[in-house]
């Protein structure tokens, strides 16, 4: 296990309020005094509740439903699903991907080491969306920053970064193989596009984009 992930047991066994090997389900309409922690289990909780607190786990996914808040989410060997409409204030995950819902919103960063990141349409994220080794796609989706190492990144139609589009160099010895980066009709980036390795870098000709470092692109239509 990483150090990260030993840090996240550590806070589970200190937190006062957790369970091993269960599961934790919070029904829709719940109110919730408090974190929900969890080792070897998932954590669920149904639409339009609310949390107030984390919400943690060690080897299991988390669900939380449409419409539902939570403050920090956080996984490890886990994937992260936020419900449509919900919000959450960070999301993180070491081994598992992050999708978030449509109109969903989180108001800082969201990073995972080993999974994609899918943001839904009209979906926030105010912070900056980091992924190491998965794609980090948003789908008519907001994100203050974006930073990728191996998975590439996409664009969909009508999404917006804030701030700046990074892909970085990779650790030492590691190959820099070329990824991908698509950004398609009625985009903007408001910060620079830079990148550290090779890139395909393909841009609608209708986006709207800041400085290129790094890269030729090459422009398409239709």
């Amino acid at each position: 296990m990483k150090i990260r992930g030993i840090a996240l047991l550590a806070a589970l066994l200190l937190g006062g309020c957790f369970s091993i090997n269960s599961d934790i389900e919070v029904g829709d309409g719940q109110s919730v005094d408090g974190s929900l922690n969890t080792i070897n289990g998932q954590v669920s909780v149904g639409s339009e509740s609310v949390v107030d607190g984390n919400a943690k786990t060690v080897n299991g996914s988390i669900s939380i439903g449409a419409r539902s808040i939570v403050e920090h989410i956080e996984t490890v060997n886990g994937k992260i699903t936020l419900g449509a409409g919900a919000q959450a204030d960070s999301i993180e995950a070491v081994n598992g991907s992050v999708e978030i819902g449509e109109k969903a919103q989180v108001g800082g960063v969201v990073e995972t080491v080993n999974g994609r990141v899918l943001v839904g349409r009209d979906a926030v994220v105010e912070g900056l969306i980091e992924s190491i080794n998965g794609q980090i796609r948003l789908s008519g989706a907001t994100a203050g920053a974006l930073r990728n190492v191996r998975g590439g990144m996409v664009l969909e139609a009508g999404s917006r970064v804030l701030g700046e589009l990074r892909v970085v160099k990779g650790s030492n010895g590691e190959s820099d193989d070329s990824v991908l980066v698509e950004i398609y009709a009625d985009c903007e980036v408001a910060g620079p596009l830079v990148f550290e390795r090779p890139v395909r870098l393909r841009i609608h000709e209708s986006a709207t984009v800041g400085a290129i470092q790094g890269a030729e692109p090459e422009y398409f239509s239709g």
